[in-house]
């Protein structure tokens, strides 16, 4: 087991650190988080919109159309808000102008998609401002930045008498890479024709269906908790896939909303179902914990359970510990990859709703899982046979560790008594 602590530790941890590390990485992630508050409340109305309850339904039918206006209205312009907020944290790594660096971004975003109607009239395709183009997003998030900095590192840049207030001179020293960024997004679409989000979309394609596949799915997870058990904060560095997860989502709640199948199992919110209490799925063992014999474990465990309850482990991941830990790590691994397999597989064979909304991380198991499944009351059974399960899976590892630590406590305790009896001896020579 320490042989392959080690492996893990030399081998897989350095790139993928490195990867979480990569200022484009870093900058995707930090503008992807800005769209988790927009999806929350939008999925918010759609489960109010279409909470899966005949007698509700038949109420609610009238007034459906305005629940869903704020649905449309955060999810179909996700793609917008994450041009912001990447262009926005990648001009904050390069500590240069972020609010024009947003602003050419977005008006560069905007170009892309424009596109012919049937009357031969360029406009804007609204279409692509949700998930649909998250994709496109990214990338000219990134070239416009980009062409930002080279410009004003090469001086390319015109510069105003220093009697100009600064605001006018910061808005003529945007004008050559705001020329350079439109020209060349304006060449590529609409003088070679070349629709970017059609070959981003296709381009990724490959990784949207390889994630979700149960084999991709398992071993996205297995990566996750081997970081994690070796110190390092998984869902950072595999953040790559944020935006992938997230396209899956936009479909999913697309298709509920209309009342068609959700066509992905794995989309933002899949998580939900495996990390019951946290990562790991710790909450068992935070409660098996509170109730242990050894007195640490003991203390540990219910200062742990308040912010367990509300799906934050760290107390427990360092300081059960489950880092380095190799009779924790095991069950915390295995407890992500079979929650996985088996969640995966119940909404393959729809026995349990696939994620259509997003939920705030905080929110406890059970609600959880049924929220994130637009009400599905089967979610939340699940909810609680993971619980069951998770506790089963960790119950014979907490011994193991309960074990170890009465004896050293027992150890440490002779060793005191021994130490007591050869000062007594000592003072009565």
């Amino acid at each position: 087991m320490n042989k392959f602590v080690e492996f893990v530790d030399q081998k897989v941890s350095p790139p993928l650190m490195k990867l979480g590390e990569n200022r484009y990485m870093v900058a995707v992630k930090n503008g992807m988080i800005l769209t988790v508050p927009f999806t929350i409340i939008g999925s918010i109305f759609m489960v109010l919109a279409q909470f899966p309850a005949e007698g509700y339904q038949s109420v609610i039918e009238p007034y459906k159309n305005v629940l869903m206006v704020p649905t449309s209205v955060t999810f179909n312009i996700l793609g917008l808000i994450a041009v912001v907020g990447i262009s926005y944290s990648l001009a904050k790594v390069y500590q240069i102008d972020s609010i024009r660096s947003v602003l050419m971004s977005l008006v560069c975003f905007l170009l892309v998609q424009t596109g012919l109607n049937e009357e031969g009239v360029y406009i804007l395709n609204t279409g692509n401002f949700g998930t649909l183009g998250v994709f496109a997003a990214i990338i000219v998030s990134f070239i416009v930045v980009e062409l930002y900095r080279f410009c004003l590192k090469r001086n390319l840049s015109i510069r105003m008498p220093e009697t100009v207030p600064p605001a006018i001179s910061k808005s003529f020293e945007i004008l050559m890479p705001l020329l350079l960024s439109i020209s060349l997004f304006w060449v590529i679409r609409i003088l070679l024709n070349f629709d970017i989000n059609a070959a981003l979309n296709a381009l990724f394609s490959p990784l949207v269906m390889g994630l979700n596949t149960l084999p991709g799915i398992v071993l996205f997870m297995f990566l996750r908790s081997l970081l994690w058990c070796v110190g390092i904060h998984g869902g950072a560095v595999l953040s790559v896939a944020d935006p992938i997860f997230l396209t899956m989502l936009g479909a999913n709640a697309e298709a509920f909303a209309t009342g068609q199948p959700a066509p992905y199992i794995t989309a933002a919110g899949f998580v939900n179902f495996i990390f019951i209490g946290g990562g790991g799925a710790t909450m068992m063992l935070v409660i098996f914990m509170m109730f242990s014999k050894e007195k640490g474990l003991r203390t540990l465990g219910r200062l742990s359970f308040p912010s367990s309850l509300f799906e934050i482990n760290e107390p427990i991941v360092f300081g059960a510990p489950v880092v380095l830990n190799p009779v924790l790590m095991i069950p915390y691994t295995l407890c992500n990859c079979l929650l996985a397999i088996i969640a995966y597989l119940l909404m393959h064979f729809n026995l349990i709703g696939r994620p259509v909304a997003t939920v705030p991380w905080t929110t406890p198991p059970i609600l959880m899982q049924y929220l994130t499944a637009g009400g599905d009351w089967r979610a939340a059974v699940y909810g609680v046979f993971a619980l069951v399960l998770t506790g089963a899976i960790y119950y014979p590892f907490f011994k193991m560790l309960e074990k170890q630590r009465l004896e050293i406590a027992e150890l440490e305790e002779k060793s005191e008594l021994t130490a007591v009896e050869v000062v007594s001896e000592v003072e009565v020579r």
